[in-house]
């Protein structure tokens, strides 16, 4: 009988565990939306992840010692993989998010070549950046579309998840059915 109240206990301290875990992501979730007026960091997946990290690798294979910048970088799903396999280039986070700014700090650990940095992107210099990632909210690439257009390097290349940047003329419109499944790539 003392087995069955142990396994019972054992549960019950998993369940109560778990409530906490899905509690904090919650408030986190609705203290960065609601209060401080980010999005949520939403990793990129799909098609549209492996057609663009294809894309960019082929890129990447072609050049030597690139600067690259993913703006809004939340938990590092496409920097890290490209920075693994591409060591000979500098690879840069920003992420104003604490929690997936930690995250992706501990998952790139053990890379030289890649680092994050929290803070704000529309405060952080990008001028250097041959190429830059984004997958952010209409409303943020509206205001982004200024930055970019005056600093971003003529010979930069910009990878835009789902939503365009604000007045710029793609140079390649690439989707799979939806503007859910589509990026946008500028050459500057």
């Amino acid at each position: 009988m003392d087995i069955v109240y142990f396994i019972l206990l054992l549960l019950l301290f998993f369940i109560v565990i778990a409530i906490l875990a899905v509690s904090v992501v919650f408030i986190y979730f609705t203290v960065s939306c609601g209060f401080m007026h980010s999005s949520p960091p939403v990793p990129s997946c799909g098609k549209v992840k492996k057609s663009m990290m294809e894309d960019a690798a082929s890129y990447l294979a072609e050049k030597k010692g690139l600067v690259v910048m993913d703006l809004g970088s939340g938990w590092g799903s496409l920097l890290l993989p490209l920075a693994k396999k591409f060591p000979e280039h500098i690879f840069i986070g920003i992420e104003y998010g604490f929690i997936p700014y930690v995250v992706s700090c501990w998952r790139a650990r053990k890379l030289k070549n890649l680092r994050f940095k929290k803070e704000n992107f529309f405060e952080s210099d990008i001028s250097n950046a041959d190429m830059i990632f984004l997958f952010l909210l209409t409303s943020t690439m509206e205001k982004l579309s200024k930055k970019c257009i005056a600093e971003i390097k003529p010979s930069a290349i910009a990878y835009a998840n789902r939503f365009p940047i604000q007045g710029i003329k793609p140079t390649k419109k690439v989707s799979f059915g939806s503007d859910y499944e589509t990026y946008y790539i500028y050459e500057f």
